[in-house]
């Protein structure tokens, strides 16, 4: 049966809000004073943040639409003792603050501001109650979402149409990590959706906001735009090339400016606060490990995406920004990326590689079980992320067969 892209495109909606809907394994305390239901160790309930750096974004929105500043102390001793600031899995809890202090006792957090300020227009009015964490959770699905819709449009552009636009737009939505990041708080979808955009946009003005808003809400994006700005350069476009890396450099400017004053007091120097990211080294350790590694490589969960790289070499230059994004995370000394499901640095990488797969002709018997195997880690990590965080895939298979023979006994 045919769907049409609108179709298609509502199932995947409804999926993508279904999944955040769905939490487990989850205990009662966690649950308390929310709405849900539950079925055996999972339950029914409004979204919830889970863990990695989700919880700390959303302290910081907590911060900026309760007390309209950006010292978080109060926030995360208020979740502590009980609050929701960290949402309803942390409250009681005493966790690692993802803070800089500064001799006046202030507590600024260390991952971009700019990204907690994205929420504040839809988090503000219900500033002090649980529901702040749904809102920026269902933004961040949102964004996703919008993501698929515009790499629709992407394929449109590159004549990948009918079946295969309906197949890869069905992978990357089910098939990759971008369910399991959009159904929590995390940047990557909306940086996919930003970079995706770029790749559509014709217009210059909003070419230049794309660039800036990307560099603002995570700073290493800021590598993108400069290698478009120069190939643009390099093909003679100087309008697109002025625009792609004055608005880009702008944006980086910006935040180095705000990070400073906001770390004016601390008494250490750091360019951008950001915590254990701050280190780089050869990448050749971290280009091994974001494709391969047992818990945090791409390609052990979702083996197909490796097709790609029989089309990247001919795509020459319009890949090299994803080469030079890939390069700089490979390049930090914690490219693993903390807590998370597979490689979470790149899941805004990903559309280049399904759509370079859509472009392949012949696709093989083994490409076919591939995917399949990603369907099921991306369903499987889009429903229960808690499962598979931090887990190989042979370590989330023992983990299951664990959790099933306690509860047979």
């Amino acid at each position: 049966m045919h769907l049409s892209p609108k179709l298609t495109f509502c199932l995947i909606a409804v999926v993508y809000l279904l999944a955040s809907l769905v939490h487990g394994p989850v205990s009662p305390e966690a649950v308390k004073r929310v709405p849900h239901l539950r079925i055996g160790p999972f339950v029914v309930a409004p979204p919830m943040v889970l863990s990695g750096d989700s919880p700390h974004f959303l302290v910081a929105v907590n911060s900026l639409v309760e007390d309209w500043d950006l010292d978080l102390r109060n926030n995360y001793d208020q979740a502590q003792v009980g609050g929701w600031d960290m949402g309803a899995r942390f409250r009681g809890q005493s966790v690692d603050r993802h803070v800089d202090e500064d001799s006046k006792g202030r507590q600024y957090g260390t991952h971009s501001v700019f990204f907690s300020l994205l929420f504040v227009p839809f988090a503000a009015p219900f500033a002090g109650t649980q529901w702040v964490a749904m809102v920026c959770i269902w933004v961040t699905l949102a964004a996703g979402l919008a993501g698929i819709w515009i790499y629709g449009k992407w394929l449109n552009q590159r004549k990948i149409e009918g079946s295969a636009s309906m197949v890869s737009i069905l992978l990357l939505a089910f098939a990759t990590p971008l369910l399991c990041y959009s159904r929590d708080i995390w940047t990557e979808p909306f940086v996919l959706t930003i970079w995706v955009a770029m790749l559509t946009s014709s217009s210059l003005s909003l070419l230049a906001l794309l660039a800036f808003a990307g560099t603002l809400l995570k700073y290493p994006f800021v590598v993108v735009p400069l290698t478009m700005g120069i190939i643009a350069l390099y093909r003679g476009d100087r309008p697109r090339a002025l625009t792609l890396i004055g608005s880009s450099l702008s944006a980086l400017l910006l935040a180095i400016v705000t990070i400073q004053w906001m770390f004016q007091y601390v008494d250490h120097f750091s360019l951008f606060h950001s915590g254990r990211h701050r280190s780089f080294d050869l990448p050749f350790d971290g280009m091994v490990g974001l494709l391969f590694a047992p818990e945090t490589g791409l390609f052990l969960f979702f083996p197909f995406l490796a097709w790609c790289l029989f089309k990247l070499p001919r795509g020459k230059s319009a890949y090299l920004p994803a080469l030079a994004f890939f390069l700089v995370h490979a390049a930090y000394q914690d490219w693993p990326g903390g807590t998370g499901f597979s490689a979470r640095y790149l899941v805004p990488l990903i559309p280049f590689m399904t759509v370079a797969v859509a472009e392949l002709r012949n696709k093989s018997t083994l490409f076919m079980i591939a995917a399949v195997y990603g369907l099921f880690w991306g369903l499987l990590g889009g429903f229960f992320p808690a499962l598979v965080y931090d887990r190989s895939p042979w370590g989330v298979v023992l983990h299951i067969w664990e959790g099933v023979s306690s509860l047979a006994r």
